[in-house]
């Protein structure tokens, strides 16, 4: 399904918090065999570690809501920017049913003090951010579903932030696992 993103070696996955950037980053990195990182590897040093970060890594997927204010600055003509779109409204409720908070820290990075952070992202991202990016992409949170990786909402409806597999055991970050995935996808005909 992301095969497209291909011939980047560094994919960035952004938008608002609880918009899919998590599942579509491990969407993509299965789809593409790169590792992939979520934002929590950059710390709270926005954007100094993600430069860091990016400079030193390739062939890799990072999912970074956080790191949306500054992709426009960040994202080289060698990157693909993912931005994800899905419905305000449920967005705020996936944030609301898990307590997300961070809503005023997220805005206090656009050098605001009041609004919808999900909203403010779609604004500026529309506004300026996209016409400053070498290379981006919008992917729809419905359009995941195609995805052999999607879960659907009735068997997830209890799982926690991040969650994107119904075995607890089971992590993204363990190249083992992410292996038995490929291997698993090659034997059903998918690619890798």
């Amino acid at each position: 399904m992301f095969e497209y993103l291909g011939d980047f070696k560094r994919v960035f996955v952004t938008g608002p918090h609880r918009s899919g950037t998590t599942i579509c980053a491990i969407m993509i990195a299965s789809d593409l065999g790169y590792k992939w990182y979520k934002e929590d590897v950059i710390g709270e040093k926005y954007p100094n570690e993600l430069l860091k970060f990016a400079n030193g890594n390739r062939n890799f997927v990072l999912q970074c809501p956080s790191m949306c204010p500054y992709m426009h600055e960040i994202a080289s003509h060698k990157d693909a920017v993912v931005f994800m779109r899905r419905p305000l409204r449920e967005i705020i409720l996936s944030q609301k049913r898990i307590g997300w908070d961070k809503n005023d820290a997220e805005l206090k990075r656009y050098g605001l003090d009041s609004g919808v952070i999900a909203q403010v992202k779609y604004e500026k991202w529309m506004e300026y951010q996209k016409d400053l990016i070498a290379n981006p992409f919008e992917v729809h949170y419905r359009t995941l579903a195609r995805h052999p990786l999607w879960v659907p909402k009735r068997l997830r409806a209890d799982w926690k932030p991040r969650q994107t597999r119904p075995e607890s055991k089971f992590t993204w970050d363990d190249s083992e696992s992410h292996k038995k995935m490929r291997e698993e996808r090659r034997s059903r005909g998918k690619p890798v």
